[in-house]
């Protein structure tokens, strides 16, 4: 059997270090949507910027990580930065306490959740990986942090309902909603509940680390540096650039969705307001589902050629949702398109998490193994700029009433993406077929 040694392991307690920090940036957009139905006084243009931000700040953090090479995969650093969020959901509960809310504190709020975003791409708990089984074993593990949106968008808005720890009620003016149905206008919101489910995840994870931390991952640390040569065999190789516009496309448009995607139901009409929160998890929930099938489907068929599908999907599902969002924003019943536009979003979320998986696959064959955990490193900090332009295109096209375009703009990008993987690994001459 062909296997490959990893460079790092990772227990389970660091799985569930990934989750908190996934869960604290992804709270941030439940936190937008109601504060819209508490009227805080923000407009839609400044919670997509907050969205935007908090997306920028993931994306300079992951860069800090990249550079920092395999330190920053070991577990004990993921553990320690894992617990500095426990800064940022110390500032949520203090501002979410205090109304009337400062929108440049909201800001630096954002800035902080973004460190939730970066955190760690974990290889299995092996010494030894298989490597016709790469895109499944890269996949899953990828996938733990994804778990972590669903936690936010389906928890939270459940949890915002309860009182207790003294917190700061807020009354909703328009109707919200969570996982159990409608929330109608007037009921009490505890909004400061963000920050205390970080708190209470982060001592379990606590606890996790205590029992479960295998002394293996404490000898590894002393051994492990990587040299600055592997930062320029990555950066010359010209595999990593196509992988990384490949995983932009794929990953930046799954994690620039999912953190864009309440805000959008939210704002789908000027004339139609929906339970969002009731909804929006489910997208994200079927993309990390749909992330260990398209490894699977990747080691079986090839990674080119599910990157290909995936893109095919991506870029008719965004034309579909486009002409949907037009239609909506010039009908005089635009609820009459709702399910449609929802319906396409959940396609295109299975897409990115089926595609991302293919495009790992991919990767693991075109860059040489000991170059891989620090290229992959690279592409997911690259593709964490999806956090930050789609909601920042979303803001812009909004303000002009032109949604749609934006989604017509991302199928052109999805086409391009389509024509790079035929020419680059699908002609029979290419230097990797059908990696």
């Amino acid at each position: 059997m062909n296997t490959m040694r990893a460079s790092s392991t990772v227990d389970k307690a660091t799985a569930v270090n990934l989750i908190v920090g996934m869960t604290l940036w992804m709270s941030l957009s439940v936190l937008v949507v109601q504060l819209f139905t508490v009227e805080a006084g923000f407009s839609f243009a400044q919670l997509y910027r907050l969205l935007a931000i908090s997306g920028l700040s993931a994306t300079g953090w992951h860069f800090l990580f990249f550079w920092l090479g395999e330190r920053a995969m070991q577990a004990r650093f993921i553990h320690l930065s894992t617990f500095a969020l426990l800064i940022p959901a110390g500032a949520m509960i203090g501002l979410l306490n205090h109304p009337p809310l400062s929108y440049t504190a909201l800001q630096w709020l954002a800035v902080a959740c973004g460190f939730g975003g970066a955190q760690f791409i974990a290889f299995a708990q092996t010494d030894r990986i298989d490597h016709s089984a790469l895109g499944w074993t890269l996949a899953v593990n990828v996938g733990i942090a994804g778990v972590g949106i669903v936690v936010a968008q389906a928890a939270l808005p459940l949890l915002s309902s309860f009182s207790w720890g003294g917190a700061q009620a807020w009354v909703t003016m328009h109707g919200s909603g969570d996982i159990v149905g409608v929330i109608a206008p007037g009921t009490s919101l505890y909004l400061a509940n963000h920050g205390w489910l970080v708190v209470g995840v982060l001592i379990l994870a606590a606890i996790a680390w205590r029992y479960t931390s295998m002394p293996q991952a404490t000898q590894q640390q002393t051994k492990m540096r990587k040299p600055t040569s592997r930062y320029r065999a990555i950066l010359r190789n010209k595999h990593t650039w196509v992988m990384t516009l490949l995983y932009l496309m794929a990953f930046g448009s799954f994690i620039g969705f999912a953190i864009t995607f309440p805000l959008s139901l939210q704002t789908f009409s000027t004339s139609y307001a929906p339970s969002a929160l009731t909804y929006a998890w489910i997208g994200p929930l079927l993309g990390v589902l749909a992330r260990p099938l398209g490894g699977w489907l990747a080691d079986a068929f090839g990674g080119a050629k599910v990157t290909l599908w995936c893109a095919g999907v991506l870029t008719v599902s965004c034309v579909i949702a486009g002409v949907i969002t037009y239609q909506a924003s010039h009908s005089e019943l635009p609820e009459q398109w709702f399910l449609g536009y929802l319906l396409t979003f959940l396609v295109i979320f299975m897409a990115t998490g089926a595609g991302s998986s293919a495009i790992f696959r991919s990767a693991s064959v075109v860059i040489p193994f000991e170059l891989l955990a620090l290229a992959l490193r690279w592409l997911t900090a690259v593709a964490t700029a999806g956090a930050a332009y789609i909601p920042a295109l979303w803001y812009v096209n909004s303000s002009l009433a032109t949604p749609a375009y934006a989604l017509f703009g991302f199928a052109v990008f999805y086409l391009l993406c389509m024509g790079l993987v035929a020419s680059m690994y699908l002609r029979t001459r290419s230097e990797f077929y059908n990696p």
